[in-house]
């Protein structure tokens, strides 16, 4: 069998000996401190190059612009709901207790965001309060009859107008209702039971007198068509239904003939614009002021006093201008 142990080196074979405790420094081959090369001077790190005052200035407005438009799309998404949701909370407790006093406005001229009536619709799950008016303001509380038509199950069509993407987007799915669904509204006068007809886009065939009978509802909204399905609606669509169950009731006289230009489908408010301008401004000046204070107080000074300030303009700013876009959406 071959012996494959390691030889050790014998003394004076020509491999110096090197005892475990000498130094690197004192081995053989090894250059003393004196003859190495002088260290060389540190690398110093580049300096980012400071952008020109204009380009500066551009991409702040830039970054400023994009964080509106973020802010804005969350606002009308997410947080009018919640704005939508605090609205109807209010309006349902103030409308069960006048249905309580038997004092729910039954006709006439009624102030706009009035509370009228209560919407059931189980087969998409909307349970809502039916407010006075259909502006782009009056629907940022909830759906909204349209001024010039009777209250529903009064003589004639009641039009019932929703948002379809924002503020909780209360008629966002009754482009899902189906012929025979049931809706249940809830009047000063009675419970009264609808039943769908059809949902129609333009073009479609609106039902004849027949088939609406003595008194309907019809429900409008707004949608879109593919990519803008669901966030961009660009059309009008409706739901009509006829009364099924419950008495046809009176109208008091002394309604409006008809309804203002900014309470017709997918019109703005441009009466929001002065509002929306006057923020703005409010914005910029605190802009201002916090670039003045970050030269003079401590961070956390300047977040303490500057966050909660500029998400209040924020919020103000977007809750007028989101009004500028059509009603239905």
């Amino acid at each position: 069998m071959t012996d494959f142990a390691v030889k050790q080196p014998a003394a004076g074979d020509g491999h110096p000996e090197v005892s475990p405790s000498d130094s690197v420094l004192d081995r053989p081959g090894v250059p003393a401190p004196a003859d190495l090369p002088p260290p060389g001077p540190p690398v110093a790190r580049p300096k980012p190059v400071p952008l020109p005052p204009a380009a500066a200035v551009a991409v702040a407005m830039l970054a400023g612009m994009a964080a509106l438009g973020l802010w804005f799309v969350l606002y009308a998404l997410f947080f009018s709901g919640l704005q939508e949701n605090h609205t109807q909370h209010v309006l349902y407790s103030r409308l069960r207790y006048e249905l309580a006093q038997a004092t729910v406005p039954l006709g006439g001229r009624i102030a706009p965001r009035t509370p009228i009536a209560y919407l059931q619709i189980p087969t998409i799950g909307l349970s809502a309060v039916i407010v006075e008016g259909t502006s782009s303001n009056d629907l940022a509380s909830g759906p909204g009859h349209l001024p010039g038509t009777p209250l529903p199950g009064q003589e004639g069509d009641s039009q019932i107008f929703g948002r379809s993407v924002t503020f909780g987007a209360p008629f966002g799915s009754v482009h899902k209702l189906r012929p025979g669904a049931v809706i249940t509204v809830t009047t000063g006068q009675a419970i009264l039971d609808f039943k769908v007809i059809d949902v129609r886009g333009p073009g479609d065939r609106v039902p004849t007198p027949a088939q609406f009978g003595q008194a309907s509802l019809t429900l409008v909204t707004s949608a879109g068509n593919g990519w803008r399905s669901g966030w961009a609606p660009d059309h009008v669509i409706y739901a009509d239904a006829t009364l099924v169950v419950g008495k046809v009731q009176a109208a008091p006289a002394g309604g409006p003939a008809g309804a203002p230009a900014i309470d017709a489908p997918l019109a703005g408010d441009d009466g929001e614009l002065l509002p929306v301008f006057l923020w703005l401004g409010a914005l910029v000046l605190l802009s201002a002021g916090l670039a003045w204070a970050y030269t003079r107080w401590t961070g956390w000074q300047l977040w303490l006093v500057g966050l909660p300030a500029v998400l209040a303009l924020l919020w103000l700013t977007t809750s007028y201008a989101i009004l500028l876009l059509p009603n239905l959406t």
